[in-house]
């Protein structure tokens, strides 16, 4: 027996599915709003650390390195001891919020020429923006997979499209509003530079946090098989 066509109604009248949607739509917005805001940050002389996009690309090659080499393992350890839902959790939690701390880079670049980066500052700063891969990483495979078991597999190539249109919606907007909390808290003159700086990624790691707590209202019950729901 043919089995429905997944409608946008069908979505809308599911609770569950719809909370994991806007976990998934809301991770993408805040990590888009992350990857623009970081390197306005790190090339602001006033609010930020002044590198070169040399030295930013040093960051960043590092963060690449440490991703590549450790994502697979963390994943796995966390999905095998905890199951997808804590590990979608985790992964939410340890990743946009995180970049709270990258204004701590401030005070560590202090002596550091201008345009260039102290020892620490490089490997603080790959390390924070490592640990944002790795656990963003461990988010979308979660939330991919939590997605597809809410429907049974012939609507799943439907959900996964209509997640996926959602979601680029998100990324498209994200950087919009990370340009525009860098360009307030920055040049406002509200707020003493550093302080701005400050500002911004707390305010990015809130909306993180706003993410992670939609998630305690997922629920971790799956349909029931392709057989079952043609009943």
């Amino acid at each position: 027996r043919t089995s429905k066509v997944l409608s946008v109604m069908d979505i809308l009248s599911n609770k569950n599915l719809v909370y994991h949607l806007l976990v998934f739509f809301g991770y993408g917005f805040v990590t888009t709003a992350v990857d623009e805001a970081f390197p306005l940050f790190c090339i602001s002389k006033e609010a930020g650390i002044g590198l070169s996009e040399v030295s930013i690309g040093k960051i960043l090659s590092l963060s690449g390195i440490l991703f590549a080499s450790l994502q697979y393992f963390v994943y796995t350890a966390i999905v095998d001891r905890m199951g997808v839902y804590p590990s979608l959790k985790i992964g939410t939690l340890l990743s946009s919020p995180i970049v709270c701390l990258i204004p701590i880079s401030i005070v560590l670049n202090k002596q550091a020429d201008y345009s260039e980066m102290t020892r620490t500052t490089f490997l603080f700063l790959g390390a924070v923006f490592a640990i944002f891969r790795i656990f963003s990483s461990t988010f979308m495979a979660s939330i991919t997979l939590a997605i597809n078991r809410l429907v049974p597999p012939s609507q799943r190539g439907t959900l996964n499209g209509y997640s996926m249109l959602g979601t680029s919606v998100a990324k498209t907007c994200g950087p919009t509003f990370a340009g525009w909390i860098v360009s307030f808290f920055f040049s406002s003159g509200l707020f003493p530079p550093h302080l701005g700086a400050v500002m911004v990624f707390a305010v990015i790691a809130l909306l993180g946090l706003g993410v992670f707590s939609i998630c305690f209202l997922l629920d971790e019950s799956e349909v029931p098989s392709e057989n079952e729901s043609n009943k």
